[in-house]
């Protein structure tokens, strides 16, 4: 696969001529794939996953994507001082301290083989493309926090009210925000941000999930903060960047849930990499970051590398 071998000499970091050249093909690839193909691919046996994998490029960049990242998480020794950052797909997120590992929205065919690596996992709202209910049992299962505000297993973690927990160095407070500003499933989405502790260089990172972004549903997450995960980057997004009452400080602004392949393509469900690529100059942040599936993005001595 020429398109991915070529990506993978790119950096998320810098958006130049040949990056840009790539998420075209990238566009087209997942544009091609029927969305109906890959739900039928996500509950296909092993083999025929890796056949499909094999002939079908978005779904070779899905799995390569994994791959890589559980490579790295097993041959990954953070430096102190520094976190490693890792988008797996849509929304999912890993993140490596020296002293811990979580997940947040971790949504992947594969996700189960991730938990042995995993302390805990949050998960932002119950909508499929946010979750891997395998991964969910194995962590219960195993005695690991589930951070939720729908799951039942979730015991203690569960609450449809802000929190705040403690788990290792790690500490995580949450919020509630209506879905994308929807006045029928208000307060379904849970904002989180965690605290990653001075191992980490004190890397801290505000997930945003599916929200409304309106600063009034931010105040119990509000602050400077070392990262935002947004969606992809739509006007509303930056009405939480500010020093206001709900907003947030930041230099580093990522954007996430791009081609989510169960969606149907834009204009009819899916955020296509064409349109997010629009709405990123306008972002309210020094630094806006486009990353794709499997990338990582290192946290040392207070920048994103």
């Amino acid at each position: 696969m020429q398109t991915l071998t070529k990506f993978k000499k790119t950096s998320p970091l810098l958006l130049d001529d040949e990056r840009l050249a790539l998420w075209d093909k990238i566009q087209t690839y997942s544009d091609n794939l029927v969305n109906t193909t890959f739900k039928e691919y996500l509950e296909s046996t092993e083999e025929v996953a890796v056949r499909m994998e094999d002939t079908i490029p978005i779904l070779h960049f899905y799995r390569e994507a994994f791959d890589k990242i559980l490579y790295e998480l097993r041959n990954t020794k953070v430096k102190n001082g520094s976190a490693s950052v890792w988008l797996l797909y849509n929304m999912g997120f890993v993140i490596k301290t020296p002293s811990g590992c979580f997940a947040i929205d971790l949504d992947h065919r594969l996700a189960e083989q991730l938990e042995p690596f995993l302390d805990f996992i949050c998960i932002t709202h119950n909508h499929q493309d946010h979750y891997n209910i395998k991964l969910l049992e194995a962590m219960v299962k195993n005695g690991k926090p589930v951070i939720s505000n729908f799951y039942k297993d979730s015991g203690e973690y569960l609450s449809t009210k802000p929190a705040s927990y403690k788990i290792k160095n790690f500490t995580i407070k949450t919020d509630m925000s209506d879905h994308l500003a929807n006045p029928d499933m208000q307060d379904f989405v849970t904002l989180f941000r965690v605290e990653c502790g001075d191992d980490s260089g004190n890397f801290s990172i505000l997930h945003c999930g599916d929200s409304g972004f309106n600063p009034e549903q931010f105040k119990h997450v509000q602050g400077p903060v070392s990262m935002v995960v947004l969606r992809w980057g739509a006007p509303r997004e930056s009405n939480i960047f500010g020093t206001g009452e709900g907003q947030v400080e930041t230099n580093y602004a990522v954007l996430s849930h791009l081609i989510e392949l169960r969606h149907k393509p834009f204009p009819h469900g899916q955020a296509s990499i064409t349109k997010t690529l629009e709405h990123l100059p306008n972002v309210k942040c020094k630094n806006t970051i486009m990353p794709f599936w499997g990338e990582k993005l290192t946290w040392s001595k207070g920048k994103m590398h």
